[in-house]
Formats: structure tokens, sequence, C-alpha cells
């Protein structure tokens, strides 16, 4: 894991005048409340990983990155207004091992805190240092982006109504959930630094890869991971009744008595406001366990920890038609890391 510390060591001090951006557009002004909902989440911080794929992007296409530093603040801020809205959607409490937003300030103040940040997005792009012609296809990249990540959103919250969630349904909707942005990111990135055509088309793709990527393995480690370093109970993702690359992968090999077996557990929990309480329950624990070894039986974890590192070698291999570089390089780390990373 030493080269991974490094990189992110490296993303921190890459990102640190991106953090100047974001507060120079989110300062602390009146209305007063507003403001201070709106900069809850840029303030805990967080790893700032798509901002720094923006960064290193328009580097890796021999682009000047000091150009991306506002459109690397735009995609930021497009990743808080969405946390913002999806803990309201979620009623959950803590983010970042903070009090979420609408339960500090309420949900209408939380809404519009999450709409000021998306409008902030757009506003980022307006003061970038590039062409209006390059300004133009951002914004365009942008309100993809965005549009993919409500479409996403929608079929996330569909599927938790329906018992099975097709392989294909499943991928379609984290292309948006988790993909978009990703994808925006880095192409966002591709887009201030150069005009040849392959290279931003090669991180396009490589963005969208390794948001997917990303979420695959968010949900394999809800499996595998230990519960110290994942910093939740392994198995919430069953007890919620979350549909996931496994679970999909399981209904469509499993026996009608597995299945069976399987749904007596999968979201028994799910809406329950004493599901959290129930999580160190022995009772419950065992249940988990037993709804794990049957997704173990057919396969279906290793199924979508190999579709994960796929995605990821796919990715990286895009990135092969691009000059080598430290930026390259970086990108490429990243990559590997969110497939071997265990929270």
């Amino acid at each position: 894991m030493g080269n991974y510390d490094e990189l992110f060591a490296r993303i921190k001090i890459i990102t640190r005048d991106v953090e100047g951006v974001i507060f120079e557009l989110v300062p602390e002004k009146d209305p007063k409340t507003l403001y201070d909902a709106a900069r809850h989440y840029p303030l805990a911080g967080g790893k700032r990983v798509r901002p720094f794929v923006v960064l290193r992007a328009a580097e890796a296409v021999g682009g000047n990155p000091e150009e991306a530093l506002y459109p690397a603040a735009s995609v930021e801020f497009i990743h808080n207004y969405s946390l913002v809205h999806d803990d309201i959607m979620d009623m959950d409490e803590l983010r970042r091992g903070r009090p979420t937003v609408h339960r500090l300030w309420g949900v209408n103040m939380a809404i519009l805190a999450g709409d000021l940040l998306f409008s902030k997005a757009f506003e980022a792009i307006a003061k970038a240092s590039v062409s209006p012609e390059k300004k133009a296809r951002i914004l365009d990249v942008l309100v993809r982006t965005s549009n993919m990540l409500c479409e996403g959103q929608a079929l996330d919250i569909e599927f938790e109504k329906r018992e099975e969630v097709t392989v294909e349904e499943y991928l379609r909707m984290i292309s948006g959930k988790t993909g978009a942005l990703f994808q925006g990111s880095a192409e966002i990135g591709a887009i201030v630094g150069t005009d040849n055509e392959e290279y931003i088309q090669a991180l396009s793709k490589w963005g969208m890869n390794v948001g997917m990527a990303f979420q695959i393995w968010d949900d394999v480690l809800d499996l595998i991971a230990d519960e110290e370093k994942l910093g939740k109970p392994v198995g919430s993702d069953i007890r919620k009744g979350k549909k996931t690359l496994i679970v999909s992968h399981f209904f469509s090999k499993a026996s009608k008595k597995d299945k069976a077996e399987f749904l007596k557990v999968f979201g028994k929990y799910a809406g329950d406001a004493k599901g959290d309480a129930l999580i160190h329950d022995e009772k419950v624990k065992e249940e988990v366990a037993k709804a794990i070894e049957l997704l173990r039986k057919y396969g279906s974890i290793d199924y979508a920890a190999q579709y994960a590192k796929n995605l990821v070698k796919e990715a990286n291999e895009a990135l092969k038609v691009l000059p080598e570089s430290e930026a390259r390089k970086d990108l490429e780390l990243l990559a590997e890391f969110l497939v071997e990373r265990e929270f």
C-alpha cells in the first residue's frame, strides 16, 4: 500500500488550490444559514478524487493544470450537491463522520444548499480561463453528467421496489450513479488540456470504467471487508435489500429453493428504523452470514470482483494512447487502488 499512500499525499497537495476556488465561490456570507449549510460537506474534506482526476487528465494530455482549477471545482460542486440530496432521500444521519446537512439545518434548507452547490458548478465553468469554445464543450459534458446522475439515482430508487434486477439493468444504473461523474471529470480535464479527440475519448472511457468499478468494488467490500476497516457492519446491503451486481448475478443463476432462502433475509430490515440497532444482534449476523454463503455458492461475489478488475484493466488500457507521464501514471495507480482498497 506504500504507493497508494504516496498517491493520496499527492492528491492532497495537487488539489489544494481547488480548495481555494471552492471557498472563493462559496464564502461565508448572508444568508448565513444557506452558506453554512452549503459549505458543510466541502469543509469536511473528503479525498477530492474527482478534482484530482480533472487536473491530472489535463496534464496527461499535455495541458496546463492551472487552467483546470475552476473546472475541477465544478465537478466537486456537482459531487457535493448530489451527496446533500442523496442524504435527504436516504434520510442518513451521518456523512464522513459528521451530521448530515438536513439533520443540522432541516430538509428545506438542505435542498436549497444542494441547489446552490449545483448552480456554483456552472459559475465555476464561467470563470474558467479557457476559450469560449472549450467552455461550451465543458458545459455540454457537465449537463450530460448531471442528467446521467439523476437518471442513475432514479433507477436506484425504482429498483428498491423490485425483487430482481438484471445484470444489464444494474450496470446501466451505476453508469449514471457513479460512472458519469468520473467520466465527466476525466473528459473535462482532457478538454481543458487538448484538442486531440483520440485523447479526449480515451479519458472519457477511462473515467466511465473507473467510476463503475468503484461502485462494484464497494458492493464487494460490503460482503468481504474487515468491519473495522470498512467502518460499518458487513452485509449492510443485504439487510437493506440493496440491488448490486452480486445480487443480480445470484438471481440469474440460483435455484428456486436458494432464491427463496436468500429472500428470507434480503431486505428484511429495509426501511426499519430499528434496523441499524440490530446490526450487532447475533441472530441477525447469523442470517446475513447464511445469505453471504449462498452468494458464494454461485460465485457471485467473485464474479463481481473480477468484473470490477476487468473494468479497471480496460480503463488503463485506454490510456496507452497518451504519452507516458507522471500524470498518466497517477491516473493508472488511482484506478488500481479503487479495486484493491479494503475500505
